[in-house]
């Protein structure tokens, strides 16, 4: 398909580029802008002349360049790169966009990409999975946060026109005025007025700091009636600036704060920020996962572990909302490949102004745990069928209760009546005193303290004054690290 030069395609492509509410924007290898579109301002707030040939990507992205860097180094390595992400706006708001990224060749040679970023707000609600009531997607934008960031786009437009009536957005947006007021503030946290003051104000100070106008000039830009209140305004944004600046680096100290204490923690624990990327890790951490030579922090958890993703992804999103998760038996790849038995504690961290700033979680591997369970759970087996053999009986310890069962096997072997109830201090009658209790209580030790079986054979008098060799096995039950229960077999190996 071919196009005449002289003819006005091109005067209507570019005319199309520049009313779409999408960004579009042209980047070269070296990742200087060379093209960006009309919308680059409502999305970055940064015109197009103050881009083009002139801005860095990571200047635009700011925080979220490092998240981006590896589908830009896929861009420039020749690769078209799709992806969604939540962006936070100049407004404090959090937009849905999907990203996509394609490479622009010059024989064979990569030298740049085409920028496309566009709002999927609307196309993804929330939805939640009534097993769980977590939800799986990150927290996308209603249909009323579209309408309140339509309002604020309509506020930037008129900056230097004048503020629009309540009345006339009202109109516009399709709204009741009594609603507009009540929502805007309390999504934005501040009345419309104010809020477009504020915006009035950063570009005064951005072109003032620049030298680029004078205040008495800004004042006629920014249609004030007078010099005297527009400098009122501005020094009330300066104050409001300061204070914002205090509590930014209040908030930067605290979250060193956390790093500090995560590092040098004696546990297994890391600290990750909202987008689960790495913060600080204790040297456990490091060693637990395999970590030491690989540049992890500002990465996410999902990249470095990625069994964690489809995992724990649901759980994470839930404390991200602030709540707390427990977990006591997660079996996990680790980056050795070996699959562990993990227990997970994830507490949300909160910065200075209440606001969830990420997760720390704690792990630990429970896998010897695990396995002496599954031990236990074979032995169990093991015992029931011990009945079904001559002279040889089940007895049950239960640590909770304090009680002791037997079945009629060890019964007859201690020629015991059948109405007599076994206590623990009647078993240590039936023990001869000397080496065969300090045989047993050295046993029960190590199995309540360590988790250990044991398998002894010690000398008991019966109830009836025999002297008999008796065979004690015993497999403790753990729960949480703690051992509730003791079960095992009792045999007469007493020779002929």
């Amino acid at each position: 398909m071919s196009f005449d030069l002289n003819s006005k395609f091109f005067e209507i492509a570019f005319n199309v580029t520049e009313h779409t509410e999408a960004m579009l924007a042209y980047w070269d290898k070296n990742l200087i802008c060379r093209y960006a579109n009309k919308a680059t301002a409502d999305w970055f707030r940064v015109t197009p002349e103050h881009m083009i040939n002139k801005s860095h990507l990571s200047e635009i992205l700011g925080s979220l360049f490092e998240v981006q860097r590896p589908y830009i180094n896929g861009v420039l390595a020749g690769k078209t790169q799709v992806f969604d992400q939540v962006i936070h706006l100049y407004s404090g708001k959090a937009k849905n966009v999907r990203v996509t990224y394609h490479p622009d060749y010059i024989e064979r040679e990569v030298r740049g990409f085409y920028a496309h970023m566009t709002d999927i707000s609307p196309l993804n609600n929330k939805h939640v999975d009534d097993e769980t009531k977590i939800e799986k997607l990150p927290e996308f934008l209603t249909q009323n946060d579209q309408l309140l960031e339509n309002v604020a786009k309509t506020l930037n437009e008129n900056l230097f026109i004048g503020f629009p009536s309540i009345s006339a957005l009202s109109k516009k947006h399709f709204v009741s005025e009594s609603k507009l007021k009540r929502d805007f503030k309390q999504s934005f946290g501040r009345t419309i007025f104010s809020y477009y003051r504020y915006l009035q104000m950063e570009i005064a100070d951005k072109y003032i700091r620049e030298k680029r106008c004078n205040k008495n000039q800004m004042a006629v830009m920014l249609n004030f009636s007078n010099p005297s209140n527009f400098s009122a305004c501005y020094h009330k944004y300066l104050k409001e600036k300061s204070t914002d600046q205090q509590n930014n680096q209040f908030q930067k100290e605290n979250i060193n704060h956390y790093k500090t204490l995560i590092e040098e923690a004696p546990v297994t624990i890391a600290m990750f920020d909202t987008q689960m990327q790495f913060i600080a890790v204790s040297e456990s951490w490091i060693t637990e996962y395999n970590l030491q030579n690989m540049n992890f922090l500002k990465k996410s958890l999902y990249e470095i572990l990625p069994d964690t993703k489809k995992k724990c992804e649901k759980q994470h999103l839930h404390c991200l909302k602030g709540h707390i998760y427990h977990c006591d038996g997660l079996l996990l790849k680790k980056n050795n490949g070996i699959r562990n038995w993990l227990k997970w504690n994830i507490y949300p961290w909160f910065t200075p102004s209440g606001e969830v700033g990420g997760l720390c979680v704690h792990t630990e591997d429970i896998s010897k745990v695990k396995a002496i369970e599954k031990e236990n759970e074979r032995a169990a087996k093991l015992l029931k069928k011990a009945a079904t053999f001559s002279k040889i009986g089940t007895w049950t310890r239960d640590m909770l209760t304090h009680t002791i069962r037997w079945d009629k096997i060890i019964q007859n072997i201690l020629e015991l009546p059948d109405h007599f109830v076994p206590d623990i201090k009647a078993v240590w009658r039936f023990v001869e005193q000397g080496k065969s209790q300090n045989l047993v209580k050295k046993a029960l030790r190590n199995s309540l303290k360590y988790g250990v079986s044991f398998d002894i054979e010690v000398e008991m008098v019966t109830a009836g004054g025999s002297s008999k060799r008796i065979r004690i096995i015993g497999y403790p039950e753990l729960q949480n690290n703690k051992c509730k229960k003791l079960s095992g077999i009792l045999f007469d190996v007493t020779p002929i």
